[in-house]
């Protein structure tokens, strides 16, 4: 009898980590600052500090230590709020969070588009990009490619020489010539109010040429307008008003991260720029950026984002 207690109690112990494990995330670490300082995490089921990556999933009884000058973000699942840790509050036991801080509305696409970045850490099974010269590289179309818009400006943007003079021709549906600018120089297009207005649900195709390199083509198309009032609805939850509480730099990862899930992907784009604009230290943007163009085919610039996210993770002195 003694030998079978000892037998179940020692199931019991091994056991033990398993289920902690098996306990579904509670938070999703959406900030990182690790200049002058360090972010660490200890899981329940490990007895020691690591280094955490960019949205990475906790459970309950993981463990946030923050030193120096860094600081740490996480965003409870389920719209619940967020939790700001800094050697003040250090090491910070993750646990359900007592307040909601937020309408039922925006709890609900909070917690939705909190979901969705759960899913989205990186292992790096990627080939790390070589230092190239990018004068050498032929142009890129970087937007809108293979993508949903949302109604408003339409711009065109790639990536070049500054000593080229590029053409950029649309077509529409019926691989019609609908509008066409030559002897361009590499800045952003917009796409003028009074050129033939685009129909919603329709597949346009615009071309990208240069004498040195022929013509690269991508596509796109309006969302629908009631996926558009949709999604536009949605991101109002997604503004300082409506989420109280949550960073600037989290909130511009979760719109991003919505229009991500919706097939926008130049509107993520846009969105993912713009934050790393202002938070150029963010590794969770760059993760996020490297997912957008991984999924519009830009391989190169995916791993570019993906390197970059991770070098922001390491301890600077």
């Amino acid at each position: 009898m003694k030998a079978l207690r000892g037998v179940i109690l020692g199931a019991v112990v091994v056991l033990g980590p398993a289920i902690a494990w098996a306990q579904e995330p509670l938070a999703v670490l959406t900030e990182m600052r690790v200049t002058h300082g360090k972010v660490e995490i200890k899981m329940a089921a490990d007895p020691d500090w690591q280094a955490p990556k960019p949205l990475q999933s906790l459970r309950p009884g993981d463990q946030v230590r923050v030193t120096g000058e860094g600081r740490a973000v996480l965003v409870f699942t389920g719209g619940r709020g967020t939790q700001l840790v800094t050697p003040s509050n250090s090491p910070f036991t993750v646990q359900a969070p007592a307040g909601e801080g937020t309408t039922d509305r925006a709890r609900t696409v909070l917690g939705n588009v909190t979901t969705f970045l759960l899913g989205q850490q990186r292992e790096k099974t990627y080939q790390s990009l070589s230092v190239r010269s990018v004068r050498a590289q032929p142009p890129v179309i970087l937007a809108p490619r293979d993508t949903r818009l949302l109604p408003g400006a339409l711009t065109f943007e790639w990536a070049g020489s500054d000593r080229l003079k590029y053409r950029v021709r649309l077509r529409g549906p019926q691989d019609n010539v609908l509008w066409e600018q030559t002897d361009l120089d590499r800045r952003p297009l917009i796409y003028p109010s009074g050129a033939p207005a685009l129909t919603p649900g329709l597949r346009y195709t615009w071309e990208l040429e240069t004498r040195e390199h022929g013509v690269q083509r991508a596509s796109f198309e309006l969302a629908p307008p009631a996926d558009a009032a949709r999604v536009k609805d949605a991101l109002t939850a997604l503004t300082p008003a409506a989420a109280r509480g949550y960073p600037p730099a989290t909130l511009s990862l979760m719109r991003a991260g919505l229009l991500f899930q919706e097939s926008l992907y130049a509107d993520a784009r846009r969105e993912l720029v713009s934050a790393i604009s202002a938070d150029p230290e963010e590794p969770t943007l760059r993760l996020l950026l490297g997912h957008v163009y991984d999924r519009t085919g830009l391989k190169d610039l995916a791993a570019n984002e993906f390197d970059e996210a991770e070098a922001l993770t390491a301890p600077r002195p």
